[in-house]
């Protein structure tokens, strides 16, 4: 596993590149439209920005035993950006340095304490799946967030899952390991984890819907 100092040294060799041009003509609309480009996000030194206050963290994560990679990373994810640790943030081909972002956040969400809630929430954002219907299996890459709590707002689609046994389940307390935000209780699957769609019910008054799901072993 890659230590802080990959990490570091990668985003100050990226900035030191020249940006590229981020705007591109579209013929369809016939106006300018943002170009995607994935490392881009390390323009805002977000490692460093992270790092910078590894001691908060140090004193937050106490006895859990997380390394500088592990808070810097674990930061980031929670604060700063959580978009680069999904695979279809990069498109097809998924840089090294996103494989190794992986990698550490694997490791931290494996520290955390296996939940012992039975359901969890996931308020989908963009490109969540929601075409789905009832019998779909939906296998997720990225290590999925969701919270303990049903919030009042649904903006978008919901997953309610039901986790598996203690035992069993892929997912992890977060926010026990980092108690940032005592309104928050974040909570993480496994990368990999897959799951059942067992029911699907409209949101009252949206064009949203409530996707139903069990955690598969």
């Amino acid at each position: 596993m890659k230590d802080i100092q990959y990490f570091l040294e990668v985003e100050d060799t990226y900035n030191q590149t020249e940006p590229k041009d981020n705007m591109v003509w579209d013929e369809e609309v016939q106006d300018w439209d943002y170009k995607h480009i994935p490392l881009d996000f390390l323009r805002s030194r977000p490692f460093r920005r992270s790092f910078d206050n590894i001691e908060y963290k140090k004193e937050l994560t106490k006895g859990f035993c997380l390394s500088d990679a592990e808070l810097t990373i674990l930061g980031m994810f929670i604060m700063h950006c959580s978009a680069p640790f999904r695979d279809d943030y990069y498109g097809e081909t998924i840089p090294d340095i996103a494989m190794y972002m992986f990698e550490v956040l694997d490791n931290v969400v494996e520290k955390a304490p296996i939940t012992e809630t039975d359901v969890v929430y996931r308020h989908c954002k963009y490109p969540d799946k929601s075409n789905m219907k009832v019998g779909d299996i939906l296998f997720v890459p990225h290590n999925l967030t969701c919270s303990t709590d049903l919030w009042r707002s649904h903006d978008g689609c919901v997953y309610i899952i039901k986790t598996l046994s203690h035992g069993n389940t892929h997912a992890h307390d977060l926010f026990k390991l980092y108690p940032h935000n005592v309104m928050e209780h974040q909570v993480n699957f496994r990368r990999g984890t897959k799951f059942l769609v067992s029911s699907i019910k409209k949101i009252t008054g949206t064009s949203n819907y409530f996707f139903f799901m069990d955690e598969l072993e």
